[in-house]
């Protein structure tokens, strides 16, 4: 199975098994809470009980969101998946997040060379999320003369590079899909100075 089909296959198990079971719950929640007339304790716990539900869901359905980005679509356009794959983070992690792309950068990218890069980028943005403690990230899309760069750059504690360590399965995932692309990924980060992520692909893979 193509890594794209699990990805629909898990959106569509997690929609059907637990986002249901979530939304039930919430509605479960709310009629149980018309009976409770006057048992404010009872009412306060429950309604923090629905807050709770409320935001698990959001986290829910963020997640779906991800898993179904169609690749057909992210090789039309991908400066816009980037770009909304970016602000989307940025609202919902309330990390200051930024593209920043260079003129040379190309306007339309190889499918699926364009879904591996994609999928390096959002792998990046969620190691961010969950290891720097970073306040602001950067999502650098340039070029060089024969090279295409994605740079992601975050201001948060940094991370031990010790080769002793062994990597984690995003680190892997990314190190897969850099391979298929034929680039060069490098980790650049120093305890307390953030973390750098370069992934430099050959032009001719996406352009």
């Amino acid at each position: 199975m193509q890594d794209d089909d699990l990805r629909r296959l898990l959106a569509r198990e997690l929609h059907d098994r637990v986002a249901q079971t979530l939304t039930t719950m919430l509605i479960e929640l709310e009629h149980y809470k018309t009976e409770q007339h006057g048992r404010q304790s009872v009412l306060r716990q429950m309604e923090a009980l629905q807050t709770s539900t409320r935001e698990v869901l959001g986290s829910l359905r963020e997640v779906l969101y991800e898993l179904r980005s169609d690749p057909t679509e992210i090789g039309q356009g991908f400066e816009e998946s980037v770009r909304t794959l970016v602000d989307r983070f940025s609202a919902r992690t309330s990390i200051k997040t930024k593209l920043i792309l260079s003129e040379g950068w190309p306007r339309r990218v190889k499918s699926p060379a364009a879904v591996n890069l994609y999928r390096i980028i959002e792998e990046g943005l969620t190691n961010v999320r969950q290891h720097s403690g970073a306040t602001e990230a950067n999502v650098v899309l340039t070029d060089t003369m024969d090279r295409l760069l994605a740079v992601i750059t975050d201001n948060g504690r940094g991370i031990d590079l010790d080769e002793s360590v062994p990597l984690g399965m995003g680190m892997l995932g990314m190190r897969e899909r850099a391979l298929f692309l034929g680039a060069d990924l490098k980790v650049t980060s120093y305890p307390g100075a953030g973390t750098e992520l370069t992934v430099a692909i050959p032009r001719r893979a996406l352009a």
